[in-house]
């Protein structure tokens, strides 16, 4: 038997074998963000996930793949999702999906592009989820609103130092 490669940074600093998705803070932070549905941030991530530096611009995800992904059944709720996520700026189709099947042809799903991300060719990411923010009246602007007075609460609390588990009672002193 061979030995096993373990786990370590290269002289680069870089893991070969590890990869993370990355979430910034503006994008977690941002209005659009606190809009979406569970189903819509889930469906997020795993299209983070996909993203590897190098193909953004080419996500393939279908609705039944994703479904499968995030571990749902109902594809409506997943196409809402999707929805979601476009409606608000976090990801753009650069390729409509094809499923006729020529010789030449392969059936493939919609290819997606995430917004805050450069993609191959272009100068930089649009941001667009920035600028975007729902209707008044629905569900996602009802979402948004309580979420932002939840940050600000949350951060108010942790700049005048009573955040709730220092408060706790259940932490014994040490």
């Amino acid at each position: 038997m061979g030995r096993r490669r373990r786990n370590k940074p290269n002289q680069t600093g870089r893991n070969p074998t590890s990869r993370f998705a990355r979430l910034d803070h503006s994008l977690l932070n941002s209005p659009a963000y606190r809009a979406l549905s569970l189903a819509a941030r889930a469906l997020l991530v795993e299209l983070t996930m996909l993203e590897n530096g190098e193909n953004n611009g080419s996500l393939y995800l279908s609705i039944r793949d994703a479904a499968g992904r995030l571990g749902m059944s109902d594809l409506s709720a997943i196409s809402s999702a999707f929805n979601e996520l476009q409606d608000l700026g976090f990801i753009e189709v650069t390729e409509e999906a094809s499923f006729h099947v020529k010789a030449a042809d392969k059936s493939r799903a919609r290819c997606w592009r995430l917004t805050w991300l450069a993609g191959p060719g272009r100068k930089g990411p649009t941001m667009a989820f920035m600028e975007c923010q729902p209707e008044p009246g629905t569900k996602a602007h009802t979402r948004m609103e309580r979420g932002l007075r939840a940050l600000k609460a949350y951060r108010k609390d942790r700049d005048s130092g009573r955040l709730p588990v220092v408060d706790s009672d259940t932490l014994d002193e040490n």
